[in-house]
């Protein structure tokens, strides 16, 4: 854990229960090394427990929508803040029953790069931000990390280290870490010069492999309807069929994949958890981006503040395609 900042989180949870907050979200030590795990605080002695360090990587805010009736606190990094402003414009959640508790962040070191370079069966006790690395000390002694090679990819280019909007900041504020030389929408803008067929067959390898799980929509704060259209019923004569058979085939993955990439088309808060999460490593977030890169280009860059492109409607939106 990050010593200090672990500290003064404790102690504002412990006092946010005095205030009148019922459920703290927030991280614990997993049991599994460089792995944090969701934790919810219900009573104040177990906010004992809780910690923030470079492995918390759970984007924790699709669990307000378990408790919409509790005043809940939640930790937020800066890429996860943005799912609280989606789903309180959305109406999903009553932003007076939330504290958004924000913690600095110096980017999240990627487990499967870490856990090669550090000795078998390890405690980590201690992280500390270096700004251009990470320590890490283990009852086996120090190592020094360089973020370039050990962050997530996400965190390479990340630069919103610091929450907007959090009704708390934790700590100081973060400096970027972002490599200035790398371009977010680098792959996308790869993908979009490949001739139609070298397309198809990239995305028939990605999705071809996703065994449909749903750990993606589950997991994605801008996923948040109470019943998925994939497990609704189909109106009329098929009624008791589905929008999709239990079968996984790539017809049925485009499917999936694509109506899942237009439902959250400019509603991506960028979190990432997505790909996190997905068992077989598809880059989801390459659809997402694409997206938002065209909805930009189309409607121009929305305010933070605003509802997304696609949630308004305007005489004055552009109508180019009609």
């Amino acid at each position: 854990m990050l010593k200090e900042l672990t500290e003064v989180l404790q102690r504002v949870a412990a006092r946010l229960f005095n205030e009148g907050v019922e459920l703290f979200i927030g991280y614990e030590a997993g049991s599994l090394p460089a792995k944090a795990r969701p934790l919810f605080a219900t009573r104040q002695e177990e906010t004992a427990a809780l910690i923030f360090d470079p492995f918390c990587v759970n984007n924790l805010v699709k669990y307000l929508a378990r408790h919409p009736n509790t005043k809940t606190a939640v930790m937020v990094k800066g890429c996860d803040a943005g799912a609280v402003d989606r789903l309180v414009q959305e109406r999903n959640l009553d932003r007076s029953m939330i504290t958004v508790v924000g913690v600095p962040c110096g980017g999240m070191l990627a487990r499967e790069k870490l856990l090669p370079d550090l000795p078998a069966d390890v405690r980590i006790e201690l992280a500390e931000d270096r700004g251009n690395a990470y320590m890490v000390r283990t009852q086996k002694g120090e190592q020094v990390f360089d973020k370039k090679s050990y962050l997530m990819e996400k965190c390479l280019t990340c630069t919103q280290n610091n929450p907007a909007g959090a009704d708390l900041m934790l700590g100081k504020e973060a400096p970027p870490v972002a490599d200035q030389s790398r371009d977010p929408l680098q792959e996308v803008k790869g993908i979009e010069t490949l001739a139609p067929a070298e397309k198809a067959a990239f995305w028939d390898r990605l999705l071809g492999r996703c065994l449909r799980c749903y750990a993606c929509r589950e997991v994605c704060p801008a996923c948040s309807c109470t019943q998925c259209c994939f497990e609704q019923a189909v109106p009329g004569w098929q009624q008791g069929a589905t929008w999709l058979s239990k079968a996984v085939t790539l017809a049925e993955n485009y499917q999936y994949h694509l109506v899942r990439a237009f439902h959250v088309a400019g509603r991506c808060a960028g979190c990432a958890e997505c790909e996190r999460v997905c068992p077989v490593r598809i880059p989801l977030m390459l659809l997402n981006k694409k997206l938002g890169k065209d909805i930009e280009s189309l409607f121009d860059p929305t305010p933070p503040d605003a509802p997304t492109a696609l949630y308004t409607y305007s005489p004055g939106d552009k109508d180019d395609f009609s």
